[in-house]
């Protein structure tokens, strides 16, 4: 993989959007086109509960500067008038001149100048093109991205496996998701892959309780001791995972591990079946991939196989 690609895959979003609020009936479009397609976009609209109560000068700073693998930037007059534009800009164009790609991807609704965008760079002219044609260009321009830690927008085939109708329970289920993301992107590989074997593998009969494998067994899947693999998963409490071990009374039985993933752990709401939602997305990608391409994506935290429109039906 190429220093570009490593890169590309780390950034949080695959794209930005910056505009000024006259053109946002425009611009809401695209992002919705944008996310319906699975891209990471960064659109302020989607974004009101990560933003409340940052400092927003820094923190669009780092979005814009350093968070997307490229940005989108919609000139017209009320951007060039606009201060919060304008830093947004500045942020992009930071970016630019430090690396040597095309990362500002500007779009006009007008011939404005801007400060520091040269008439030689290349656009796309906004007033004969529909949001939808847009946003399709710019998924021709990003092209398909190395996922790390990606979860879809709108995970339907995830929704589809628990059931779900109820945009609420939906809901529920994309902030559980999300959470299990974030847990494993704060693991080593080994904790990982503890994880990814005990749902892959254990039984889910108690859900949504618990899933529990025997000792041994993982022991056999992971080649480490039994000893080693109750350790390095007691040692998930903080990211919210709770682990009991079940001796039988028999001397030497062989212990029972059960694994729980409780997100009101870590600071979330909802019901108390993450344990559940984790297993049909371990099941999601089981379902598409050989054990091998199943445990390359756990490691990478690539849950593209969730969505339809990102889905990946071959990863060897």
């Amino acid at each position: 993989m190429t220093a570009k690609r490593r890169a590309a895959r780390n950034k949080e979003w695959d794209v930005c959007l910056s505009f000024a609020q006259e053109d946002r009936s425009y611009v809401a479009k695209v992002a919705t086109r944008l996310r319906s397609k699975g891209v990471r976009v960064f659109y302020d609209e989607y974004e009101r509960v990560a933003l409340w109560g940052k400092d927003l000068y820094q923190h669009l700073d780092d979005v814009y500067r350093n968070a997307a693998r490229y940005c989108v930037l919609f000139v017209s007059k009320s951007y060039a008038k606009r201060l919060w534009t304008n830093h947004e800009r500045k942020s992009a164009q930071a970016r630019a001149f430090s690396e040597n790609y095309e990362y500002i991807l500007p779009a006009r609704f007008d011939g404005t100048n801007l400060p520091g965008l040269v008439p030689t760079i290349g656009y796309i002219d906004l007033r004969q093109l529909s949001p939808n044609r847009f946003a399709d260009l710019v998924l021709e321009k990003i092209g398909p991205s190395e996922r790390q830690f990606f979860l879809p927008p709108i995970p339907d085939r995830l929704f589809t496996r628990l059931e779900l109708r109820d945009k609420r329970e939906k809901d529920y289920a994309v902030e559980q998701a999300e959470a299990f993301v974030g847990a494993l992107k704060r693991m080593s590989d080994t904790e990982r892959k503890l994880v990814a074997y005990v749902f892959m593998c254990g039984c889910p009969t108690d859900l949504p309780a618990n899933v529990h494998i025997r000792a041994d067994l993982l022991r056999r899947i992971t080649g480490l001791a039994p000893s080693k693999c109750i350790r390095e998963l007691e040692r998930l409490s903080s990211l919210g995972f709770i682990t009991k071990v079940s001796r039988e009374k028999e001397s030497g039985a062989d212990p029972i591990i059960k694994l729980t993933f409780d997100v009101r752990n870590v600071g979330y709401d909802g019901p108390e079946d993450a344990t559940g939602t984790v297993h049909e997305m371990v099941g999601c990608l089981t379902e598409e991939y050989c054990q091998e391409c199943s445990i390359r994506a756990i490691l990478d935290g690539d849950f593209s196989a969730l969505a339809t429109v990102t889905h990946k039906p071959e990863r060897h």
